[in-house]
């Protein structure tokens, strides 16, 4: 960890193609930054030589204490995470676990640890088939396949969250 007046950022799904973009573009902004990531779908070599990577899972509460700790980590970039859609329909289970039950640890390992900052990687998916092309953010949320239903359940667990612990939250849409 440096010396810096910023807040470590933690970026989940490091090395994978949205994520390993977020740390080159936090390193080069002067961030500190880590990164968890299983590599399974991810790569070692996306992840910068000066940045540290911790091949785990983000349901491992205990990995994430000795992040937090290790990286001081005040901020969460979470892109882990399931992205198929037909996949998601075939192996609805798979998608619930991945990109819900994992990011509801996550989250709370964030309380507990006292990580003030989460921006979580959304999908548009969460408005299902909206009837006009520009969709306003405050549009309902009526996914039509388990993977805009996961992404959807766990913006409603940030929320929650956020309304009863010191937690900031932002969730993308794209």
């Amino acid at each position: 960890m440096k010396d810096s007046p910023k807040p470590s950022v933690l970026v989940t799904g490091g090395a994978g193609y949205i994520g390993s973009h977020a740390v080159l573009a936090l390193r080069d902004a002067g961030w500190d930054v880590a990164v968890i990531d299983n590599l399974s779908t991810g790569f070692r070599f996306a992840v910068p030589d000066d940045v540290p990577l911790y091949e785990g899972d983000i349901e491992d509460a205990d990995l994430l204490a000795r992040i937090f700790e290790e990286q001081g980590t005040g901020a969460i970039m979470h892109f882990a995470g399931s992205i198929i859609v037909p996949e998601s329909v075939e192996k609805p289970l798979d998608y619930y676990h991945n990109n819900t039950v994992k990011s509801r640890a996550l989250i709370e390992a964030a309380v507990r640890g006292g990580v003030a900052h989460f921006l979580f990687s959304s999908t548009a998916a969460t408005y299902g088939m909206p009837e006009v092309s520009s969709v306003p953010e405050e549009a309902a949320g009526k996914p039509i396949n388990p993977y805009g239903w996961s992404k959807l359940m766990t913006e409603q667990m940030l929320s929650d969250t956020s309304a009863a612990h010191a937690l900031n939250y932002c969730a993308l849409r794209y």
